[in-house]
């Protein structure tokens, strides 16, 4: 169900004897979609909600993060698998000819799914598919995108082209209402091309309703920082309005001058100033301005047309291909960060996360290291507080018991290729059972020793031995024996083989079967009235789980649901509740209750 027609909003009216046909569920389907779009663009925006981060693989390839979007349908868009995709194999390649920039865009789409024969129909449509599967479209769109949909806000910003051309696009953003009296905020969106020289450029108008400094002279500067590798750029100005109530006024009067500056390139343009303002006397006006006259549906709903533009991407011409510059993720901030349109703090009066969040702190507990990793966040509302706690295992740990040594095997017979040599038992002294044996051969002098560890035939080297090295442990005996073959031919008489054993004296089931699980019930004994209620609280030692598992005991004794609270029954007598552990149910306590009449 493509369908952006969100009105009539109609839903099925059921009746006994009515007759169900395709245009039933689907109306069935469109109400409940549609009122759900309708949601969602009113209330949140649109924009990108997670993930969706656009990064270069290399020269010639992208690669996209999963996440969630919104349209401007208030369609939801799923990304639900990491994609990589060489230029060339995206949508829209073609139409990147003749350009050095292009946009990443995200849009809805629908694709038909499980295709079967319908037995009911003609033979020209005796195929249907069973399924809509609900995915998305990514495309590259050289084409600047409508700015005024991007940065009006559904008409609660007017939004005007300053310049265009040589590669740069300046375009301002002013709000539609502002407080008489109030500072507000003026936004510049510049976007260039990549590989141009650094931009400046001035702004001045005359205003008799509008201030920045003293005098109706209004002058915005910005200057592009020479070591900057931006292209796009979002900068904001403070203006002050007049103290004129409740009057739409003209922002500026006469024309604006535009002079631009970049590398070799001068100019110098006369804008007309088409702004209107409206100066709200007091923030109830305010508010009624923005929130009843701005922001009716049509204008909320406005902008279906528009994708979201995942990245600005620059790239080189190289014949048949193109190399990768750069790419800008989000280059118009289409995110949604909370209720009301995703706009962060905007003039209507929600707050933004700054105001909501002003002091972040952490703390991090050391866990059992058979224990799960946790994450807990705790807000405080009055304090503008959040908290962030970690659960961090330690490692693992064991006991360890260790021993070492030499034995010399002497080597007899002067033909030694193939030929084995053993030693005799040898006590490890780690006491009875199984240990880990290691083994190497010692050879070179005493001031360049060197261990050999596994067959020596790996390295061509001749200072090394060519020989394997065995051994058989004795558990019950606490030896073993070390055995050699000889690959090939070894100078001298003896051998030195150096032994490591080491054995295990606490593992982990030893170790967390120390770890003692308790619960403690409170209260523990109780009187009350037959059908009284009450709650009864544990509390767990010995284990992060924290979980209860709560019962009585007898089958007359009343009744308790999990989260503690008990009723009494209608009998008196003494009974008993039960808390067992989540994390190990053989560990139990009880309570007790004396029912009275």
């Amino acid at each position: 169900m493509k369908n952006r027609n969100l009105f009539p909003l109609e839903r099925n009216r059921y009746y006994h004897g009515k007759m169900l046909t395709a245009r039933d569920f689907e109306t069935e389907q469109n109400y409940y979609n549609n009122k759900r779009r309708l949601i969602n663009r009113c209330v949140l925006g649109a924009g990108v909600i997670c993930g969706l981060g656009v990064y270069r693989n290399d020269d010639t390839s992208l690669s996209i993060e999963t996440g969630l979007a919104l349209d401007y349908d208030g369609r939801e868009i799923a990304v639900t698998s990491p994609i990589i995709r060489k230029l060339q194999m995206i949508e829209g390649f073609e139409t990147l000819v003749g350009h050095e920039q292009a946009y990443l865009c995200l849009e809805y789409d629908e694709l038909l799914r499980e295709p079967i024969n319908n037995i009911g129909a003609a033979d020209s449509e005796s195929q249907q598919f069973n399924k809509i599967e609900e995915s998305f479209r990514l495309y590259l769109d050289p084409a600047e995108p409508d700015i005024r949909t991007l940065f009006g806000e559904g008409g609660r910003n007017n939004v005007q082209t300053l310049y265009q051309g040589q590669g740069v696009s300046i375009y301002e953003v002013v709000p539609a209402v502002a407080l008489a009296g109030q500072e507000f905020t003026v936004k510049y969106v510049v976007l260039k091309g990549a590989g141009l020289p650094p931009l400046s450029f001035s702004y001045t108008y005359e205003s008799d309703t509008i201030r920045r400094e003293e005098g109706s002279t209004i002058q915005i500067l910005f200057n592009e920082d020479k070591n900057s590798d931006q292209e796009i750029y979002r900068v904001e100005y403070t203006l002050k309005a007049v103290a004129i109530s409740d009057m739409q006024v003209p922002f500026g009067k006469g024309k604006g001058t535009l002079t631009l500056g970049m590398g070799d390139l001068r100019d110098q343009l006369e804008l007309p100033l088409k702004h209107e303002i409206y100066l709200a006397g007091s923030p109830a006006k305010y508010e009624q301005m923005v929130e009843v006259h701005l922001s009716n549906l049509e204008r909320q709903l406005s902008g279906g047309d528009t994708p979201i533009y995942l990245a600005r991407i620059d790239y080189i011409s190289a014949g048949s291909t193109h190399v990768l510059r750069k790419v800008n993720p989000l280059p118009f901030g289409q995110r949604i960060t909370g209720i009301g349109g995703g706009q962060e703090g905007k003039a209507s009066g929600n707050p933004s996360w700054q105001e909501l969040l002003q002091n972040v702190t952490t703390d991090v507990e050391i866990l059992k290291y058979w224990q799960k990793p946790e994450v807990k966040v705790r807000y405080s509302a009055p304090k503008k507080a959040l908290n962030f706690h970690f659960g961090v295992p330690s490692s693992e740990a064991y006991d360890y018991a260790t021993s070492s040594g030499i034995v010399e095997i002497p080597l007899g017979g002067a033909i030694r290729v193939n030929a084995r040599f053993t030693s005799d038992e040898v006590p490890h002294n780690l006491g009875l059972g199984h240990v880990s044996l290691n083994f190497a051969v010692e050879f070179g002098g005493s001031e360049s020793r060197k261990l050999l560890f596994g067959n020596g035939e790996v390295f061509k080297n001749k200072e090394i031995p060519k020989v394997e090295v065995a051994g058989i442990l004795y558990p019950e005996n606490g030896t073993f024996r070390i055995g050699i073959r000889c690959l090939d031919h070894v100078e001298g008489h003896l051998l030195k083989i150096r032994w490591f054993a080491y054995k295990v004296t606490r593992d982990t089931a030893e170790l967390r079967a120390k770890d003692v699980v308790s619960i403690k019930i409170t209260p523990d004994i109780h009187k009350m009235k037959v059908l009284e209620r009450m709650h009864f609280a544990a509390t767990v030692g010995g284990t992060a789980d924290k979980g209860i598992s709560w019962s009585v005991k007898d089958a007359d004794g009343g009744k308790i649901d999990q989260s503690g609270l008990y009723q009494a029954p209608s009998i008196p007598g003494t009974f008993e509740i039960v808390a067992a552990s989540a994390a190990d149910p053989e560990i139990k306590t009880s309570a007790f209750v004396i029912v009275e009449e």
